[in-house]
């Protein structure tokens, strides 16, 4: 049994408050772009860079993993960013679970990924979903081709209605 030469599937298990837009473009960042990106969305927010209130610091990955902490009326919680050079079908069995051939094949032939995750609820799960639509509506990349839900195994082609429902609403499930 060979059982530990596959990688290990950590994401989208439990319950999750969360989205995963897959695409075949990085979206590289930096503390400073994340925070300029946040304060874009969110003025005043985010810049200057803070220990307190609202703020963003490098996960246990810098430059892929990222910790942001919102306390933004609406749009509250506590979330993990990542942005990993690599393809999703190596943290997720989600593709097994797309019936439709077409995208499913579309899914497994992106070579990137961009979540947020929620790691603590402030309020509601819906400001969760907001805060994590308006910030992957704001950094999918141009050719984010599909938007997976990890856990509840949800799979949509990421369009342009897509990005405006994310900024919108943050497509609550």
């Amino acid at each position: 049994d060979h059982a530990g030469d596959e990688p290990p599937r950590l994401h989208g298990h439990g319950d999750m408050v969360s989205w995963v837009v897959l695409s075949n473009s990085y979206v590289e960042l930096t503390l400073d772009l994340l925070r300029e990106s946040l304060d874009q969305l969110y003025p005043g927010q985010f810049l200057p860079p803070r220990q307190q209130g609202n703020f963003v610091v490098d996960g246990n990955v810098p430059g892929v993993e990222f910790f942001i902490q919102s306390t933004l009326a609406g749009a509250a919680g506590t979330f993990f960013l990542y942005s990993v050079p690599g393809p999703y079908t190596e943290f997720s069995d989600f593709a097994d679970h797309i019936e439709d051939a077409s995208l499913r094949q579309l899914a497994e032939a992106q070579e990137c990924w961009l979540s947020v995750d929620l790691i603590h609820k402030h309020t509601t799960e819906q400001e969760a979903y907001r805060f994590i639509g308006n910030v992957l509506a704001k950094l999918a990349p141009r050719d984010a081709a599909v938007l997976v839900h990890p856990s509840r195994l949800v799979t949509l082609r990421f369009d342009d209605d897509v990005r405006r429902r994310l900024a919108n609403s943050g497509l609550a499930s």
